[in-house]
């Protein structure tokens, strides 16, 4: 019986963790994973090279594998309630992987440092086309590029390409040489450029800009159960904004409740639906589901009363560039002169990797459910192409599933995605 060769596109969380399943579910399986970064399993969250940056999850829920509930417990010796540093998380990941390759053997699992430029059928199999040029042929694929780029406002287009403007922190990296920074969005992203800039800039003040003004939720010192989701909570986009209003306090049970069987939700919403809690909603939802650790709310809110951190409820109607500052005007007639602006909205929806582009245009794959990620069978999460066939060795993993899952971006979702993809890849 000839040996199955599987290719995973992508080394961040979502590769990582198909490998790992591969590697443990299979005697025999040969794993190529594809990932520029001579190291593994960091991708963009668990890259930064500041200790101050936390996980937003809680320990106790973030295991990289199914079977292995309390794994990321057991390797960090923590409590099931405390927030680990990113970087430890990146290390973990390793751990995971560099765990199975010590019982198998190096042979079965190859890591290429290049990028995919192309996919295509070939035979029963695929072609994969790298950026150098070469080929590499394998009996499967697994599409695990992670997020998409930074949704970049259209003001930044006009500003003179400089480290005090920066467009997309996590790829470009940030300076930290301003004392006086404004940062677009205050979400997650915000609360990890404000801390690492006032680590280095004690003195510096931090302008964080968003229409709705909303910061993240912080999470309980000790997670309550979920609650059981209401039937009319599962009816409409309105019916989960009237629930989670009505339940005082306990929103964060209730919304880890309807996080829980949200895609299905999601799946079962018509098109009109869907539409309506993306257009209506999803603000307001992803400011209650990102939350922050308890001692990272307490410190941004420490330096909120000390005025070095200041949140404008308002959208920003223009930045000019004026001698070595730049001059935001905001919508509420506030206008603020700065020495840095940083993006900090978050990622597109809608698939932006070069290659999802391309295999999109080729019809190799169609675009998801409005627009986003691209389309694919939710049981098997295998892809489907633009005629609506569904691939036999083709599958997906991650962001790139929002369309369909909509609740797909994080570690409790994609150990489960990676697990499900695994078992259908052998």
């Amino acid at each position: 019986m000839r040996v199955s060769r599987v290719l995973i596109v992508g080394g961040g969380a979502s590769g990582v963790l198909v490998a790992v399943n591969l590697l443990r579910k299979s005697e025999s399986c040969e794993v190529i994973l594809v990932e520029p970064n001579q190291k593994l399993g960091l991708g963009l969250a668990y890259s930064t090279n500041d200790s101050e940056h936390l996980l937003n999850v809680p320990a106790g829920r973030m295991s990289g594998l199914v079977e292995e509930p309390a794994s990321l417990c057991e390797w960090a010796k923590v409590d099931e309630n405390a927030f680990l540093s990113r970087q430890d998380y990146g290390r973990y990941l390793n751990f995971l992987l560099e765990r199975e390759l010590s019982r198998v053997g190096s042979d079965r699992f190859k890591h290429l440092e290049n990028w995919v430029v192309g996919i295509e059928q070939l035979g029963n199999g695929y072609r994969c086309t790298l950026d150098s040029g070469e080929f590499v042929d394998s009996d499967k694929v697994v599409l695990a590029v992670g997020n998409s780029d930074a949704l970049v406002p259209e003001f930044f287009g006009d500003l003179s390409m400089s480290s005090r403007v920066v467009r997309d922190v996590w790829r470009e990296g940030l300076t930290t040489e301003f004392d006086n920074v404004a940062i677009i969005g205050t979400g997650l992203t915000f609360y990890d450029m404000a801390l690492s800039i006032l680590r280095n800039r004690p003195r510096a003040v931090i302008h964080g800009i968003s229409r709705n003004g909303l910061l993240p939720s912080p999470h309980l010192r000790h997670r309550a159960p979920a609650l059981p989701v209401p039937v009319d909570a599962r009816l409409s986009a309105q019916g989960i904004r009237d629930y989670l209003s009505s339940v005082g306090d306990r929103w964060r049970e209730a919304q880890d409740g309807i996080r829980h069987d949200l895609q299905e939700i999601w799946a079962a919403f018509p098109e009109e639906e869907k539409k309506t809690f993306i257009n209506q909603y999803f603000r307001w939802w992803n400011s209650l589901r990102h939350r922050s650790a308890p001692e990272i709310d307490e410190r941004i809110k420490s330096l909120m009363q000390t005025g070095q951190v200041i949140i404008h409820k308002a959208s920003v109607e223009s930045i000019s560039e004026v001698s070595d500052d730049l001059l935001l005007k905001l919508s509420n007639g506030e206008t603020l002169k700065v020495n840095q602006v940083i993006n900090g909205c978050g990622n597109q929806m809608v698939a932006t990797h070069p290659l999802i582009e391309k295999l999109v245009q080729s019809g190799l794959l169609v675009r998801g459910p409005l627009g986003y990620g691209v389309a694919c069978d939710t049981k098997t999460l295998a892809l489907k192409d633009a005629q609506g066939s569904t691939h036999s060795g083709i599958y997906g993993i991650g962001p790139i599933l929002i369309g369909e899952l909509l609740e797909t971006t994080a570690i409790p979702e994609i150990r489960v995605e990676a697990d499900l993809v695994a078992r259908e890849l052998l």
